[in-house]
């Protein structure tokens, strides 16, 4: 437990900063931050974004794979805790939940919105940001694993550009991208904290790969996503 409250200390201290910021009114940042769109921050936080689309885990899996079986068990249990919290949630308990703009719409404000050209816009199940949730799992395993405190605060601030993007692109509220980041650290603790107490001979194996092959192919893969 030592060892999540060090190399994690950034990301709880960052939650419980945030705490307070889910009392405010709903939308409010929303509102704010529509106000300060220009063609620079709208092309930024578009290709952030992306960093939390799930498609990003098996580009992620493919580092892991460079290390003991046991980083690779707690990546993938990390991953299911991840994806189980936020589909209970998102299609559970909070489905058909009204995102940002549809909610706007609905209380006769939707013109106070400016939009952004190619952006899809999502109607419902808002709660929590998915996208930010995967972020979260993927920056702290990886706060996990590095074992560096200044790598923990870069992975942090990694993370909290993507959940800023979720609200700077009308998909999402604060509350949503605050419950993402929770649930996505979550997931590693949980995941990291259950490998640790259960170990297992195969947990020291590591696998052989040609990882220079399979480099090659994903940076390939990488280029046409954001398309560089």
């Amino acid at each position: 437990m030592k060892i999540i409250l060090s190399r994690l200390s950034p990301f709880f201290l960052i939650l419980l900063l945030l705490l307070p910021f889910i009392f405010l009114e709903k939308g409010t940042l929303v509102l704010y931050l529509n106000q300060f769109r220009t063609s620079f921050w709208d092309n930024f936080f578009i290709n952030a974004s992306i960093l939390g689309n799930a498609i990003c885990v098996p580009f992620a899996m493919l580092l892991v794979l460079r290390f003991r079986m046991k980083w690779v068990a707690i990546f993938v249990l990390s991953f299911l805790v991840q994806i189980i919290l936020v589909l209970l949630f998102k299609k559970g308990f909070y489905a058909g939940a009204l995102r940002p703009y549809l909610y706007f719409k609905h209380l006769g404000m939707g013109d106070m919105l400016t939009l952004i050209e190619g952006v899809k816009i999502r109607y419902v199940n808002t709660f929590p940001s998915g996208h930010t949730a995967t972020i979260f799992f993927l920056t702290s395993f990886f706060a996990l694993l590095s074992r560096n405190k200044t790598a923990s605060w870069v992975l942090l601030g990694l993370g909290l550009i993507v959940g800023l993007s979720r609200v700077y692109l009308i998909q999402h509220f604060f509350i949503d991208v605050y419950f993402g980041i929770l649930f996505g650290t979550l997931s590693s603790v949980v995941g990291y904290y259950l490998i640790k107490k259960n170990p297992k001979k195969w947990h020291a194996v590591r696998l052989t790969i040609d990882f220079k092959g399979v480099q090659k192919s994903t940076g390939d893969m990488i280029r046409q996503i954001f398309n560089i």
